[in-house]
């Protein structure tokens, strides 16, 4: 009966808590391991309407007592059901440092410049700025990667995403390489992207076959993922003509197309959905990389959606929230939900935690909730922060076979 009630309860507690709770006997160690238990307890977390999980990357953490550096993140957790009268929304901040000492066991060499480029499932893509160090991270069970040299030789420079393939039941990381010509010349040609793919179950990296990611005259170009979901990840990017007069050219973007782009994790077959017309097609709308920068794609009340500032539909500009309507994993419609302006004293929008509630930035580098059935801001404990990045997390088991803290 007490075995019987604990594999009733152990898929719904935190992956903290699971990972001391190996050590208590084996037959636990063998449950917790177990991948049909590590699916349940994802599916448990992702279903979670108690609380939310908001991940931060917080650059790096000084070591008082040694005098190095830790790598470091810190989970926000926000409880759904409850704040008071004073506009406090009940809140934990839990910090996870990865110390120097360990960083460097795995043969990661810079740790002040990691950023998170992609998420999925709990597992978080980490490259510094130089484009040296890939690592992945399940920073909920503490475990750590560095993945293995790319394929792909002498790339200018390159965009990662990572998803789970449903079919082969295997997580992949796509990564997509640029290669341009002389940027000196008088025309520079763009030379079609190479896309290569590294599976957890090999650990390695192959070339897969790229001819989705261009036309005759043109080529797509995933710039900044987004999030994965139901077997598809989630770019925002532009069509672009396969050659152009001149890099520096502002003219230039007036030819690119801002979309939607969409991978196939399952086919490895990438499609795309152009923005709608009301934010992509304003003569003299901004250029097209800022407009990438400003939308962002979303998990909105279950529905995909293209959330962000539009800074063309009216004066003041506005924030907008765009459903993706009728969507059958290619092809969509765009809807307008709603329409925000911004809010005083705020200097940055970070995420929908809820349906109606948004993270936010105050110019004094305060976190606060901005509730759009009140249009009240509510207090989070964390303050003066300056450089960051957040994503939404799911609290995950999933391992990447790496090292474990």
């Amino acid at each position: 009966m007490w075995e019987e009630m604990a594999l009733r309860i152990l898929p719904r507690l935190p992956s903290k808590s699971l990972m001391r709770f190996k050590c208590v006997r084996k037959s636990w160690y063998t449950v917790i391991n177990n991948p049909m238990f590590v699916e349940t307890h994802l599916s448990n977390s992702m279903n979670n309407k108690l609380s939310t999980c908001v991940l931060f990357n917080r650059s790096v953490h000084s070591n008082a007592n040694t005098g190095g550096k830790d790598f470091g993140l810190s989970f926000l957790y926000l409880h759904n059901d409850y704040d008071d009268s004073e506009h406090n929304i009940n809140s934990v901040v839990e910090d996870i440092k990865f110390p120097l000492s360990t960083v460097q066991f795995i043969g990661l060499e810079v740790i002040e410049s990691l950023n998170i480029r992609a998420h999925c499932n709990g597992i978080v893509y980490l490259c510094d700025d130089a484009g040296n160090n890939h690592v992945l991270c399940n920073p909920a069970i503490k475990e750590l990667k560095l993945l293995p040299k790319s394929c792909l030789p002498n790339w200018r420079y390159c965009n990662v995403g990572i998803g789970y393939d449903p079919k082969s039941k295997d997580y992949k990381v796509h990564r997509i390489a640029y290669y341009g010509g002389d940027v000196f010349v008088e025309a520079l040609e763009m030379f079609p992207p190479r896309v290569e793919i590294y599976t957890f179950c090999t650990d390695s990296w192959s070339e897969m076959k790229n001819n989705s990611l261009e036309t005759d005259a043109t080529f797509f170009w995933p710039v900044d993922f987004q999030m994965y979901f139901k077997g598809i990840c989630y770019w925002v990017g532009y069509e672009q003509p396969k050659q152009f007069n001149s890099p520096y050219d502002p003219l230039e973007d007036d030819e690119k197309k801002p979309m939607v782009i969409l991978f196939d994790t399952g086919d490895e077959v990438f499609h795309n959905i152009v923005f709608p017309d009301s934010i992509s097609m304003y003569e003299g709308s901004p250029h097209c990389y800022d407009m990438c920068c400003d939308m962002r794609i979303i998990l909105w009340n279950g529905f995909i959606a293209l959330f962000g500032i539009n800074r063309f539909s009216a004066l003041p500009e506005s924030y907008e929230v765009w459903v993706l309507d009728d969507f059958d994993g290619a092809k969509g419609s765009w809807t307008n939900h709603f329409t925000f302006e911004p809010v005083m004293d705020i200097k940055r929008v970070l995420e929908f935690w809820k349906s109606d509630e948004i993270l936010m930035v105050t110019q004094d580098g305060d976190i606060v909730s901005y509730s759009l059935e009140t249009e009240k801001l509510k207090n989070l404990p964390m303050n003066n922060l300056s450089d960051f990045e957040t994503i939404v997390y799911v609290n995950s088991l999933v391992p990447i076979t790496g090292l474990i803290l």
